[in-house]
């Protein structure tokens, strides 16, 4: 089956038209898996599942993790974060992450078994506001000039959830907007039980096409094995130079009903800061994908203990 696509950016990312991801046949599904196989930013506007229908829908890349970071998992719906600027009327926050700006990163490069694959639903989001960026990691490897790449081949990176001490430059200067600055010592104590320190490649490589994307967060980095620390901040700093150019960039507008799939294997991102008064409620889901069909970080891992109903 082909879909029909058009693209977001010159180029990455495409937008599929005239799918409803609530009531989709096999064909469809494997027709969309295979895009976005190849593609590591898709999107679909105009979508309204359920939570069920969502979570379903999710479920068929692969196993669904359950929340394990600013809030508890919900009672009803564990595999759903809820991201959101709005509170209950006794106070109590309806989800996370509020209406700071979140600057480059990828999503669980701090677990030994990273969730990769992330799908968000945006149910209610101001127009003009909170654009979330995309950097295309595979692209900024292609580009690299050999020299870097042969600096980074072995290099593996130490990465934490709450590095006080960050070793990119880019993550030094924008401390103040880092997770540690916006959240008491309390919560980064009982995430770090969760998530001890790990060590991941910083070049993956797809083993059935050759692929290869650069795997770094700037804001979760805290060294380079084998490097000091001048030498890991230079190696660390040259790869972000190259990779955060406009040319490997593209910032989304939101509306309300769109549904975004982004691969953190290949993709950065990062949010702009908005007016707290705005309203803002999205939900989204992270995947373990499927190793069969997706460049996965650790594929060799098992799946974490806390997931109930591993695949």
């Amino acid at each position: 089956m082909e879909l029909t696509t058009q693209p977001l950016a010159e180029n990455f990312g495409l937008e599929v038209l005239d799918v409803n991801l609530a009531d989709i046949d096999d064909a469809t599904f494997e027709a969309v898996r295979a895009l976005w196989q190849k593609e590591p930013l898709i999107l679909f506007r105009r979508q309204n599942p359920t939570n069920e229908e969502f979570i379903e829908f999710c479920r068929r890349f692969g196993t669904l993790d359950i929340v394990i970071g600013q809030n508890e998992p919900d009672e009803h719906y564990p595999e759903l974060l809820f991201i959101s600027n709005l509170y209950l009327q006794d106070g109590s926050e309806i989800g996370g992450l509020g209406s700071g700006e979140l600057v480059w990163h990828t999503d669980q490069i701090y677990r030994d078994k990273p969730a990769s694959g992330s799908i968000f639903y945006g149910v209610e989001m101001p127009s003009g506001i909170a654009a979330t960026s995309f950097c295309n990691m595979s692209l900024a490897y292609k580009t690299l000039p050999q020299s870097m790449k042969d600096r980074l081949e072995g290099k593996r990176a130490i990465c934490r959830y709450s590095t006080r001490f960050p070793l990119a430059s880019y993550a030094l200067e924008n401390s103040s907007n880092a997770p540690r600055a916006r959240f008491n010592e309390e919560y980064f104590k009982k995430v770090e039980e969760r998530t001890p320190e790990v060590v991941h490649d910083m070049v993956l490589e797809d083993v059935k096409t050759g692929e290869k994307t650069i795997y770094v967060s700037p804001n979760h980095t805290s060294e380079i094995e084998g490097l000091d620390e001048e030498a890991g901040r230079d190696l660390i700093d040259a790869v972000l130079d190259h990779a955060l150019q406009d040319t490997f960039i593209y910032s989304h507008n939101w509306r309300n009903g769109d549904v975004l799939f982004w691969d953190n294997a290949r993709l950065l991102h990062r949010r702009d800061a908005f007016d707290p008064g705005q309203p803002r409620y999205a939900k989204r889901t992270t995947i373990f994908l499927d190793p069969d069909f997706f460049l996965v970080p650790e594929p060799e891992l098992p799946l974490p203990d806390h997931l109930p109903n591993r695949d």
